[in-house]
């Protein structure tokens, strides 16, 4: 519409230097009034003045009432002001004023199909179309204006004209399938592609056409068939290749569901939903060739989006998980794609949340805290980053600043009372790492009562700070024994339950009982195997009994174990501390 406008402008100002025409053929001189206003209309208008376009147009139509330049610039201006109805009153009396006029009559076309006129619009397309330009833009028009209007018959007529003027017409074959479709006469709908498709079998639009039409007739073989000609003319048709992975996919045919799953993502013109679903599929079914080929061409083709970068790092996560060897390497990857995910989308909560849980995992204590604090930046509502930063800091023995950050989580928490009872027991941490044992134990005996609270992990953490600050011992051991699931949860192959309890009462020296506890752990892990070898050495160490003691030593050194410690306690023969 635009550039009809700035077309009629210039023709308008030209146009003025040369007199207006006139009902009746006339030709009148303009006067200078005319000329002013009009000129002055034409500028507000390109202003976004229009209501005062608009007056300076009516003072010309006061002066030239027939003038067909001024009834068509106010209808310009009134359709830029979205009043068609006096839009179509002055475009009317421009036609009728230069009936010659190709521009104007174009322009009634057009807004007569706008209003919904259909039949008449089409009618006037047509006698543009066939009497004027033969130009197959408004034959189109026209065959479009009498297909809303439901006169089909008309609307094939037209279609026959442009065929005749064009010959094998695309636009012409596909409108006219399109009609018959309409028509019911499925058929005739039919009969007018493969037509066009005898001709040209590797023109994309009519072969996606009749994919369309077979499916949508439940003429599926013949569908596939023709989809299948239309990927090998269009290899960059994504969605092509998803329905033949699809169609594969329900007849049981997982190798082929594979490959055209894997061509869909090579196509690079699939959505970003459409690339996830197609390679979790490659995934799942372990094609570990493809799915590599598909991670370079993804990271290539969507660094920058945080949904590929986040299934990426989801895939490196689960495969570090399965495989035997590189676990480190996988999940450092991961942990990179979920990074870059989050500088794409920062406001995605779930990515900072993988990236806590990775970097606690994998102990990377200075990562965690980092992460956490960038995250709490982001999201200073969130209790879950404060536990995490609070545990970071007390491993890097950053006491206060754990403790400040169980405070400001235990404010935002809202019925979580599993979250509630960690950050306690973070707070108890805190407090054994700055020499603060009865408040320590004060926060986690808080922890440990609460309903829904991880009382087993935190009463085993609560044992292990009280015996390695040898803090009530008696009551270390007291809480180890009584903890409910404790054992359950750190069993005899784990043997960490066991270990302690035997440390305790090392400490306590009820050495019989030591080894009565040693004898419950059935180790799987060697070092636990080693252990066990070196706490048993000690007892009979302390039992004076020399022999026994350097037996299990040597047992506990020809297994792998060679601390300082160890070394030293064979070599003298005597128990170290």
């Amino acid at each position: 519409m635009l550039n009809r406008c700035i077309f009629f402008f210039l023709l308008c100002l030209c146009g003025c230097k040369e007199g207006g025409h006139v009902a009746g053929g006339s030709v009148e001189q303009p006067s200078k009034v005319f000329v002013q206003s009009f000129h002055e209309g034409v500028r507000l208008k390109l202003q976004g003045n229009y209501s005062e376009a608009i007056d300076r147009f009516k003072i010309c139509l006061e002066n030239q009432p027939s003038d067909d330049a001024t009834h068509f610039a106010l209808a310009q201006t009134y359709l830029l002001l979205g009043d068609l109805q006096q839009a179509e009153v002055h475009t009317l009396s421009a036609v009728q004023a230069d009936r010659d006029n190709l521009f104007y009559q174009v322009e009634l076309a057009y807004m007569l199909r706008e209003k919904g006129v259909f039949n008449e619009a089409a009618e006037l397309f047509e006698v543009i179309a066939e009497s004027r330009t033969r130009n197959p833009e408004y034959y189109l028009a026209a065959i479009d204006c009498y297909t809303r209007a439901r006169s089909y018959s008309k609307a094939i007529k037209v279609i026959e004209s442009l065929e005749q003027l064009k010959g094998n017409h695309l636009e012409a074959a596909i409108r006219k399938h399109r009609v018959y479709l309409e028509m019911g006469r499925l058929k005739d709908a039919e009969k007018v592609l493969i037509g066009f498709y005898n001709r040209h079998p590797k023109n994309t639009m009519v072969l996606a056409s009749l994919v369309d039409f077979y499916f949508q007739n439940k003429e599926e073989d013949k569908a596939v068939k023709i989809l299948k000609e239309l990927v090998a003319e269009d290899p960059q048709n994504g969605m092509g290749f998803l329905m033949l992975a699809e169609y594969e996919y329900q007849h049981g045919n997982r190798k082929k569901t594979g490959e055209y799953f894997y061509k869909a993502i090579l196509s690079e013109n699939l959505t970003v939903k459409e690339t996830v679903s197609a390679f979790d599929y490659l995934v799942y079914h372990k094609e570990k060739v493809r799915v590599e080929a598909c991670i370079e061409l993804l990271e290539n083709s969507f660094y920058e989006n945080d949904t590929i970068l986040t299934v990426i790092g989801d895939y490196y996560y689960k495969k570090a998980s399965q495989e035997d060897t590189g676990e480190e390497e996988l999940l450092q990857k991961a942990i990179n794609n979920y990074h870059d995910a989050v500088k794409v989308n920062p406001s995605r909560f779930d990515l900072w949340q993988k990236l806590l849980y990775l970097h606690y995992d994998a102990k990377q204590w200075l990562l965690l805290e980092s992460t956490a604090e960038s995250t709490l930046r982001t999201f200073p509502l969130k209790p879950a980053p404060y536990y995490f930063g609070s545990v970071a800091c007390n491993q890097l023995e950053k006491y206060s600043r754990a403790s400040e950050l169980v405070e400001q989580g235990l404010i935002l928490i809202i019925e979580d009372r599993v979250l509630e009872s960690d950050l306690l027991g973070q707070k108890g941490e805190a407090f054994f790492g700055m020499g603060a044992p009865e408040k320590a134990m004060v926060y986690y005996l808080q922890a440990i009562g609460m309903e829904e609270s991880t009382a087993p992990y935190l009463s085993f953490n609560l044992c292990m700070n009280m015996y390695q600050y040898g803090f009530k011992l008696e009551k270390a051991l007291e809480v180890l024994e009584n903890a409910e699931g404790l054992e359950m949860l750190h069993g005899a192959k784990d043997g960490s339950f066991h270990l302690l309890k035997a440390d305790l009462l090392f400490e306590l020296e009820r050495y019989e009982e030591v080894l009565n506890t040693l004898k419950n752990i059935e180790p799987e892990s060697q070092n636990v195997v080693i252990e066990v070898l070196v706490r048993k050495g000690d007892v009979h160490a302390k039992l004076f009994q020399q022999e026994k003691s350097l037996r299990f030593w040597k047992e506990a050194q020809a297994l792998g174990g060679n601390s300082q410690k160890l070394i030293e306690k064979i070599e003298t023969g005597r128990y170290v501390e």
